[in-house]
């Protein structure tokens, strides 16, 4: 008969995970492409489940609004393993949210200085958790070479329009302050939110090029089941 169980408990300490199984991955088909094409060799790693904002248009279905991240020792312990064993140099960090914890950024600059290991790596964040110039520094510090942030679009109306929590202002802001430490700035954009106009799309444009990023990646806004957006 069809059993159905009770869900799991989301862990909180992602600590308790064991380390990745990196020994039975051979990366060297891998790490010969992106010498070849990059000149360096990149990994990817995750360091958080979950994501606290509330993007009426972004689907997850796995971890939800939760919010957990693995400690900074841990995290740099891995990256320092990888690059000692594999060779890595730079590491693109998969999580939706980078360091969001208050503090977190700080010890985890604090460990790879004890380590004594200069990663390169890249992340994703929200303009308006790149506004306090400690953190930023603190990331720079650790190697942050580039931060990909949603900014999605240039007009106010359609950031709260999609429930996004983030200011235009606070985009230009953030910017500004990555560039001034050296940080590569990328964008992602989405364009045909519902309600959207000319008007907006030209003040989504305006912002690109006042604001001069070094990377971009756009979207065309998609209905996920299970959003709001969707209904």
């Amino acid at each position: 008969k069809l059993i159905s169980n009770t869900k799991r408990p989301v862990l909180k300490n992602l600590d308790e995970l064991p380390d990745p199984a990196w020994d039975l991955v051979d990366t060297s088909g891998y790490e010969e492409i992106w010498r070849n094409g990059r000149g360096f060799f990149s990994l990817n790693i995750a360091t958080t489940r979950g994501c606290p904002f509330k993007c009426n248009w972004c689907a997850k279905p796995i971890y939800g609004n939760r919010y957990n991240s693995r400690s900074p020792r841990r995290v740099a312990q891995e990256m320092a393993m990888l690059m000692q064993e594999k060779g890595a140099e730079y590491f693109w960090v998969c999580d939706d949210i980078f360091g969001l914890k208050p503090g977190w950024v700080q010890e985890f600059q604090k460990e790879i200085d004890k380590l004594g290991i200069q990663p390169r790596y890249k992340i994703q964040s929200r303009a308006d958790l790149l506004l306090e110039a400690d953190n930023i520094d603190a990331l720079a510090k650790s190697g942050l070479d580039e931060v990909w942030i949603g900014a999605e679009s240039g007009s106010q109306a359609i950031l709260d329009a999609m429930d996004k929590g983030t200011q235009v202002e606070q985009i230009y802001e953030a910017t500004r302050l990555l560039k001034a430490r050296g940080v590569r700035v990328g964008f992602f954009l989405q364009f045909g939110y519902l309600g959207e106009t000319k008007e907006d799309i030209k003040k989504t444009i305006n912002m690109v090029r006042e604001l001069e990023h070094d990377d971009i990646g756009i979207s065309g806004a998609s209905p996920l089941p299970g959003t709001k957006l969707f209904h």
